[in-house]
C-alpha cells in the first residue's frame, strides 16, 4: 500500500486540494477512484518528466487532467500540483518549485 502526502505551502494552503475542490463532483469522483488504485500500487498511465525528478499521473478524460508527484520511497508519494493539458508547462514549473521548497524546508526543519 502507498501513502499519499500532500505538499502544503508555508501558509498552510495545499495546491493540490485547491485544484481538486475546484472540479465538478463527477470529475472529483473519477480522480478519487484513480487515486485509490494508486494507493493500492496500480499507477496506470504515468510518465517520468524529462529533466525532472517528478512524474505525471495522466487522466484520459475531460481536459486531460494531470497530477504531478514524486515517489519519495517505496511507500510515500508526494502530490505537488495538478492541472490539465492546457496549462501543462506552467503546472510543471510550479510543481518543480513546490518540490524544491519541500526539500528545502525538509532539510532546514
Amino acid at each position: 500500500m502507498k501513502e499519499i502526502l500532500y505538499y502544503t505551502k508555508e501558509n498552510g494552503k495545499c495546491p493540490y486540494n485547491d485544484w481538486f475542490l475546484s472540479l465538478d463532483i463527477q470529475t472529483q469522483i473519477r480522480i478519487a477512484s484513480r487515486i485509490e488504485r494508486l494507493i493500492e500500487g496500480h499507477y496506470g498511465e504515468t510518465r517520468k518528466l524529462v529533466k525532472s525528478e517528478l512524474s505525471e499521473l495522466k487522466f484520459k478524460f475531460g481536459k486531460g487532467y494531470r497530477i504531478y508527484y514524486k515517489d519519495l520511497d517505496d511507500v510515500l508519494i508526494l502530490f505537488l500540483a495538478a492541472g490539465d493539458k492546457s496549462n501543462q508547462k506552467d503546472d510543471i514549473k510550479q510543481a518543480e518549485k513546490y518540490y524544491n521548497d519541500y526539500l528545502e524546508r525538509l532539510n532546514n526543519g
